[in-house]
């Protein structure tokens, strides 16, 4: 599955039309929920963006795979993007906080 946060809804339609994968994209008012919540219900709620800076949180996909699977979305989606697996670990985090530490790696390793 894959996660989609931050993204514009005809961005989302983009990756629903062209990736073969499971994607479910994570609207704001989810933001407060734990991450393996959020996948365990798919709760359809509207989409309403969260954020600007587009997150993809790859989940139960096999590593074999994720290298392709990057490069497809960066050939349909020109902006940055931050990939991410979820672990043991961010399953149990409210996506407010996972996002936060998401941003901050990303700006702390695209400054070195």
């Amino acid at each position: 599955m894959l996660l989609l946060i931050g993204f514009p809804k005809e961005e989302i339609e983009l990756l629903q039309n062209n990736l073969k994968e499971d994607i479910y994209p994570v609207s704001e008012e989810l933001s407060d929920w734990i991450l393996e919540d959020i996948i365990r219900e798919k709760r359809d709620v509207g989409y309403h963006r969260f954020g600007h800076q587009r997150i993809v949180i790859m989940h139960e996909i096999p590593k074999e795979t994720l290298g392709e699977i990057i490069k497809n979305i960066r050939a349909i989606i020109k902006e940055h993007t931050i990939f991410a697996t979820s672990t043991p670990t961010s399953l149990k985090w409210p996506l407010f906080k996972l996002v936060e530490e998401l941003i901050e790696e990303d700006e702390y390793f695209r400054t070195k």
